[in-house]
């Protein structure tokens, strides 16, 4: 079975899906794997401002509960070990190049140290700019090999749905 976690992006992606009904009916559905959450992606979520509408709902309120809805009791702790792998991340992205703020990255390193601390297995993401920047996936991968971490894979929306869609985990890496 594969675990994963989904970037607060993957949230809106499936929100605003033509097919968004069978998403999450098959996210549900699916034995092949389990979707967790934690308070980074949840917190983020209840940033969105209370004033956005989308097709008449309350962006907020309707992504609050498509996270719960898919998340369940599937909730990761973050604990300081996370929090000191997410520094040891924006180090090591510093110094492999990356431009990024820590202010404006952090949160995203905090989310893949959760993720590799607990073993999951894939981080699925659509953020090109912050997460999944090639310098920081370079640091996730030299402070998770000095940890004896292992990097979970990073899988865009477009792959969760193909995932989604009936290909087996396997068959897509």
């Amino acid at each position: 079975m594969k675990r994963l976690i989904f970037d607060t992006n993957i949230y809106g992606f499936i929100a605003k899906d033509i097919e968004r009904e069978l998403i999450v009916n098959s996210i549900l559905a699916n034995r092949q794997f389990i979707v967790y959450g934690n308070k980074l992606i949840r917190d983020e979520l209840r940033d969105i401002p209370k004033k956005i509408r989308y097709e008449g709902k309350n962006v907020r309120v309707d992504i609050l509960s498509l996270y719960d809805e898919i998340i369940r009791e599937h909730i990761l702790a973050v604990a300081d070990l996370h929090y000191e792998m997410a520094e040891n991340y924006y180090k090591a992205y510093k110094e492999l190049g990356g431009s990024k703020s820590k202010d404006s990255i952090i949160t995203d390193f905090k989310i893949v140290a959760c993720a590799s601390a607990n073993n999951i297995d894939i981080v699925s993401s659509d953020d090109g700019k912050s997460m999944l920047v090639e310098n920081a996936v370079r640091a996730y991968h030299l402070v998770n090999s000095i940890a004896k971490k292992r990097t979970p894979n990073f899988i865009d929306y477009y792959m969760l749905k193909k995932i989604l869609g009936g290909a087996k985990p396997d068959e897509v890496f």
